[in-house]
């Protein structure tokens, strides 16, 4: 007994020490990006042969008497991680994984078709019943919650003697995974909205029951946060990013931009499913890699996780991650259940960057249900409650699909401390200042600072001050101007105006303005303003002709409807000419009395129509966003003799239609078309000078192999048309695939007619040429996002190659931020 009592305790000594030097380590794969979990990583101790795979859910669990001093995650198209392991304790290792930049060499077998390109077929066939789309309705409940974060944040960066007010910011950083990068969350938001959707008529409508944002209180800016805007439909051929059209993984063109394989069959939500992968076929397309869960009797795809391909011609986005998870309605439509999309953006490749997260959850769906009419009244089809900004707390806590976490819930309170911080308002300040040229001082704002100083050879040197108020003097009055003065001509210009806000429902304004300065007559919309400094130093001509011009100007703008408004304004100038500009005509049939100056008083009708456009609007100004639908602008004019003492009586009439054209993969074209008439005999200012551009920068909207006053009609038609590839073909040659340039191409022309009536009052018929013989035409390709900011065009002359002081080939230059 005493031996067996001895066998006994020895074998208890031993177990107790094989459990003290047992090492238990369990916990989860990520994705850095979108923190979604990661199946089938392998999880092993470094330098054994201990190891394991994640599950489904991403965890793992690893037990061993062995363990090494760390253990290693790895799976194709992640970066390996090593962490440090403590010996023989129990502990909880979660790991992140960072997508790989490096494509493994693919294997080829030949044994048949691929299994996964049938798959694939049997997804397109049945696209139609599956794309929630092509329901005849559909409803539902769309949560939506935005986030960004600062991350890559040095130390450097947090001693950075500027961001000292904000020290304590730096105690929000959150690093709650092992092996993740420390992020900072500095903006959040929140949205509750209602999503409307029927096939026939086709109507959609999107009601924001609820908003809330760190800092921000700003109805206009809440409609883009809401559910319609950003949208990814994985059924669609091509999938809008920044501009650009992806093409999708589940496109009727997937087998010719992508490779499929078919990796494993598993149940999810107890429906049988095939998971496969894909990946480009070709470098630097734009395209997506990733995997997808496809149900076996549907062929709908049940979830899908895919990224951009890292070396997609796009600029500024470091990565970007789309999760989507579809749900079986009714046992019969497959409708959006999760949505995340996620975007690391980075101005350079090493440096701080932040990240912005958007989930999505959809909760009440029902599908063709009658839906009411008066649901879709009106032509918003994104509509923010009144009240949708003021809810409370509790009313959050009670209808938000999931619960903010306790970092989130900190964001709110730091942005709003943030902002009550003196350094915050000054770099407020400082940023608006660079992008809008006036420097706020309180009640006003100095500036634009370009136009501070200018030359030009009539008024030699120029010096100017302007002003404005701003919004904490008034929301309803906005009053502007400026002084300026010559050091040549040795005289003063000015300019004063006040614009008055009427209602916002409908958007009405009125103003006044009156003006003494110079101006170039033939130049277009877009060009650099007449004092703009740059317009000074990178002009090709002297600008030598110019016009003294005493305008005084009444208007009143409404808008009926976003996108649709008018504006009338009554208006009375003089033209005087100035250097080498001469603008005489004969006052009589007998022509014996010349006059080189002239008044006019007119009266101008403008209507704007652009469907569906998009703002983002302040208290008195806004942005346009754009609309996907061509914009239509129309202008008549009557100019009235006798009243105010204007010296014409004569009508005119534009049309223009713009346009921007996606023909993906290929890019887009934006185009223009443009018409015009003047009936009446009137001095050349009066007609139709058509844009010409005098300096080195490229103006879209002008005839840049063109001079200034070089063409008049009264009479005339012209279009504008400028593809712009995107890569498509420099991104498949291998010396400059690294470079991301982009190619574009133009061509830009007019035609047009100067009456006989009107040419024979101008008393100088040889200043001008008229279009009657044939049109102009002029043509270019190009070069854009050079350096991620420069586009250079070569532009050729096609007509009118005979005119003297012309250049029938031209180099021009643009600054331009795209993605």
């Amino acid at each position: 007994m005493r031996y067996y009592y001895l066998l006994f305790l020895s074998m208890l000594f031993f177990a107790q020490l094989s459990l003290a030097q047992q090492t238990k380590i369990r916990g989860k794969v990520t994705d850095q990006l979108t923190n979604e979990p990661i199946p089938f990583a392998t999880v092993v101790f470094k330098g054994t042969t201990v190891g394991t795979n994640t599950d489904f859910d991403g965890n793992y669990v690893l037990i061993t008497n062995t363990p090494g001093d760390s253990v290693v995650c790895t799976l194709v198209g992640y970066q390996t991680v090593k962490m440090r392991v403590k010996k023989g304790q129990d502990q909880m290792i979660n790991i992140v994984l960072k997508a790989s930049k490096v494509e493994l060499q693919e294997v080829v077998i030949k044994a048949g078709e691929n299994p996964a390109n049938i798959i694939f077929r049997e997804i397109i066939k049945h696209k139609f019943e599956n794309d929630h789309t092509k329901l005849s309705s559909f409803q539902y409940e769309v949560y939506n919650k935005l986030e960004f974060d600062l991350t890559n944040i040095s130390d450097k960066m947090k001693k950075n003697k500027l961001l000292k007010p904000f020290a304590f910011v730096w105690d929000n950083i959150d690093s709650n995974e092992t092996n993740s990068k420390p992020f900072l969350p500095f903006f959040i938001s929140e949205t509750l909205s209602d999503l409307y959707y029927r096939s026939s008529p086709s109507s959609k409508q999107e009601i924001i029951k609820a908003s809330k944002v760190s800092g921000l209180e700003n109805a206009s800016v809440t409609q883009f946060l809401g559910d319609m805007y950003q949208r990814v439909n994985v059924y669609d051929n091509f999938i809008e990013l920044f501009g650009k059209g992806f093409i999708s993984p589940a496109s009727d063109l997937g087998l010719v931009y992508y490779r499929y394989y078919l990796l494993d069959s598993a149940f999810l939500d107890n429906q049988w499913c095939y998971k496969m992968k894909f990946k480009p076929r070709r470098p630097q397309e734009l395209t997506f890699s990733g995997d997808f869960w496809v149900h076996d009797t549907t062929f709908a795809i049940k979830k899908i996780s895919m990224r951009i391909a890292h070396d997609a011609n796009i600029n500024w986005v470091e990565d970007m991650a789309i999760v989507q998870e579809y749900t079986r309605v009714d046992d019969v439509r497959w409708m959006l259940m999760r949505d995340m999309l996620v975007l690391d953006f980075a101005a350079r490749q090493e440096g701080m960057s932040f990240i912005g997260r958007k989930s999505t959850t959809y909760r009440k769906i029902k599908v063709n249900h009658t839906i009411p009419d008066e649901i879709f009244k009106g032509t918003e089809i994104i509509r923010v409650n009144d009240d949708a900004l003021n809810k409370t707390a509790d009313y959050w806590d009670i209808n938000r699909h999931d619960s903010l976490a306790e970092r989130e819930q900190k964001i709110y309170h730091m942005v709003d401390t943030i902002k009550t911080l003196p350094a915050f308002k000054t770099y407020v300040e400082l940023i608006t200042l660079f992008f809008t040229g006036y420097k706020d001082i309180g009640l006003i704002e100095l500036g634009p600072y370009y136009t501070v100083y200018s030359s030009n050879p009539v008024e030699g040197n120029r010096f100017r001050i302007g002003m404005r108020t701003s919004d904490d003097l008034s929301t309803k009055i906005q009053l502007e101007g400026y002084l300026a003065y010559g050091l040549k001509d040795e005289r003063f210009k000015y300019m004063g105006a006040a614009k008055f806000k009427i209602s916002d429902k409908p958007r009405q304004f009125t103003g006044v303005q009156y003006r003494f300065d110079i101006e170039q007559l033939g130049q277009s919309d877009n060009a650099f303003q007449d004092d703009n400094i740059l317009s000074s130093v990178f002009r090709r001509n002297p600008a030598n002709k110019l016009n003294s011009s005493r305008l005084q100007k009444l208007w009143y703008e409404i808008e009926w409807f976003p996108g649709l408004s008018n504006k009338v304004t009554l208006s009375h100038n003089e033209f005087h000419p100035l250097g080498k500009l001469d603008i005489s005509y004969f006052t009589s049939e007998e022509k014996n009395l010349v006059v080189n100056t002239f008044q006019t008083t007119q009266l101008s009708m403008f209507m704007r129509f652009a469907y569906r456009e998009k703002f983002v609007a302040g208290k008195v100004d806004r942005i346009s966003l754009g609309s996907e639908h061509p914009i239509i602008q129309i202008n008549y004019t009557k100019g009235i003799k006798g009243f105010l003492e204007g010296d014409f009586d004569y009508h005119k009439l534009s049309i223009r239609i713009d346009d921007r054209l996606k023909l993906n993969p290929f890019g887009y074209t934006y185009w223009v078309l443009s018409a015009g008439r003047t009936w009446g005999k009137v001095p050349y200012p009066l007609l139709e000078i058509h844009p010409g551009n005098e300096t080195y920068f490229y103006d879209y909207a002008a005839f840049n192999m063109m001079n200034f006053f070089e063409f008049v009609s009264d009479y005339y038609l012209s279009g504008f048309a400028t593809h712009h590839f995107d890569g498509f073909f420099l991104d498949k040659i291998p010396l400059l695939r690294k470079l991301k340039w982009r190619e574009v191409a133009q061509v830009k022309a007019v035609w047009g007619e100067l009456s006989t009536s009107n040419l024979n009052l101008q008393a100088n018929q040889s200043l001008f040429y008229s279009l009657n013989k044939k049109p102009y035409v002029e043509a270019g390709v190009g070069v854009e996002n050079i350096f991620k900011i420069l586009r250079v065009d070569f532009l050729w002359r096609m007509s009118y190659l005979e005119n003297p002081n012309i250049s029938k080939f031209g180099i021009r230059g643009s600054f331009q931020l795209t993605f």
